[in-house]
């Protein structure tokens, strides 16, 4: 093998695209048949986080909620939230 004088290093960089995939029918609904779904979403290590979904049905809140954590590690839906008992945050 001849050098040539030429030293080649080549360093990959790769980084995983976990940034949120955000927009209508992807991370959320309008649609006015829609209900509000509880779920629990684990990063890792920490505690899990709970959150409401406004979505159609079960499979839809799930697709969202996949959509908005993409990083989770793990994404329990609770079940269905009752719109009347839902307190607005302070």
């Amino acid at each position: 093998m001849v050098n040539r004088g030429r030293d080649h290093n080549f360093t990959l960089y790769w980084g995983e695209d976990n940034a949120p995939n955000l927009g209508e029918g992807i991370s959320r609904t309008t649609k006015q048949n829609s209900s509000l779904w509880r779920i629990e979403v684990s990063f890792g290590n920490g505690r899990p986080m709970r959150e409401l979904i406004r979505a159609v049905n079960h499979s839809q809140a799930r697709y969202f909620a996949k959509n908005r954590y993409p990083s989770a590690t793990n994404i329990t839906l609770i079940g269905k939230a009752n719109d009347s008992n839902i307190q607005p945050s302070t």
